[in-house]
C-alpha cells in the first residue's frame, strides 16, 4: 500500500462507521424524520475516491427508499456554504 492508498482506505471505513449515526443525528438535531425530506444531497466530489463511494451509495440507499431526488453537490463549495450558513456572508 502506499501512503495515499492507506490514508483512503481509512477515510473509506470511517466514512462507512458513522455515516448512519451521523444521518440520525442529523435528523435528529434538525427536527425531522427522513420520510419529511424533499430531496437527498451527497457530496460528489472532488475528495478521495473511496470515501465518496461510500457517501454516494449511501446517498443512493436513501433516495431510492425515500423515493426523492439525489442532488450531487462540490465538497468544496458545500464547505463555503455551511460556513455562510452558520457565520453569516463572507
Amino acid at each position: 500500500f502506499s501512503a495515499r492508498s492507506m490514508v483512503g482506505t481509512i477515510a473509506s471505513r470511517a466514512h462507512l462507521e458513522a455515516m448512519v449515526p451521523t444521518i440520525e443525528r442529523a435528523l435528529k438535531e434538525a427536527g425531522v424524520r427522513a420520510r419529511d425530506l424533499d430531496g437527498i444531497a451527497v457530496t460528489a466530489g472532488p475528495g478521495l475516491a473511496g470515501a465518496l463511494l461510500v457517501g454516494v451509495s449511501a446517498a443512493k440507499a436513501y433516495a431510492y427508499a425515500l423515493g426523492q431526488p439525489l442532488y450531487g453537490v462540490n465538497h468544496l463549495a458545500s464547505h463555503i456554504c455551511v460556513d455562510q450558513l452558520e457565520h453569516g456572508p463572507l
